[in-house]
């Protein structure tokens, strides 16, 4: 049962901006030592085993786009997961998803030597509870008031086709779908008969949503 509370979500956030403004007043050279240090830099992961920037990772950012992006969306999906499963859930479950995520995109990317952070992984963990346990729980993550199973499977969609077609090399879409691969799994340990239900509605929507663009499609066109 949840308290109704959003500890492990408000906790993260006032974590990632207390870093991120921290980082504001350091100089170029120190804060590009703290980066290396706290950052996951595949290449240099592997020499290293640096195992703890596995979770260091996911509280840093880059500009203030790129906070804010994630802390308002983290702010939405994060307090209703955390309300529905609890604190503790929630938060293994978060943490876990944003070092697994990082974890995969290193092993996979063992020669690269562009810095990775950020706690998109980490959301997408949050993002996936959302849809498998709580599809039609409305969240405002996407500003607009949206049901789980519409926003997580518009999300989705985004990462899947930004990673198979994207090419920016500065955002690793891989990590995101890692994230949100693992939440899914976690759903599924959290509460199996919730999240099969969940899967479930995702596809029947999934296919929904297909054949309606078809129809919208085809309405374009007739009207032409």
């Amino acid at each position: 049962m949840s308290d109704g509370k959003s500890v492990f979500t408000n906790s993260v956030i006032f974590v990632c901006s207390l870093v991120f403004l921290a980082n504001l007043f350091l100089d170029e050279s120190t804060m590009l030592h703290f980066y290396s240090g706290f950052a996951i830099i595949p290449n240099n992961f592997l020499k290293e085993n640096n195992y703890l920037t596995l979770i260091t990772y996911q509280f840093l950012h880059l500009n203030f786009q790129h906070i804010i992006s994630n802390m308002f969306v983290l702010f939405n999906i994060g307090r209703a997961v955390e309300s529905e499963i609890g604190s503790t859930k929630f938060g293994l479950t978060y943490l876990l998803a944003g070092a697994i995520s990082g974890l995969l995109h290193t092993l996979l990317n063992p020669d690269s030597k562009i810095i990775v952070i950020g706690a998109s992984g980490s959301i997408f963990g949050a993002l996936a509870l959302l849809l498998l346990l709580m599809p039609f729980k409305f969240t405002s993550a996407m500003i607009i008031p949206l049901p789980g199973v519409i926003l997580g499977l518009a999300m989705l969609i985004i990462e899947v086709t930004s990673f198979l077609f994207s090419e920016d090399l500065w955002v690793a879409h891989d990590i995101h779908l890692y994230g949100f691969i693992t939440g899914g799994l976690a759903s599924f340990g959290i509460d199996y008969n919730r999240a099969l239900r969940g899967l479930i509605i995702s596809i029947v929507v999934l296919i929904g949503l297909y054949y309606l663009s078809f129809y919208i499609e085809g309405v374009s066109l007739n009207s032409l």
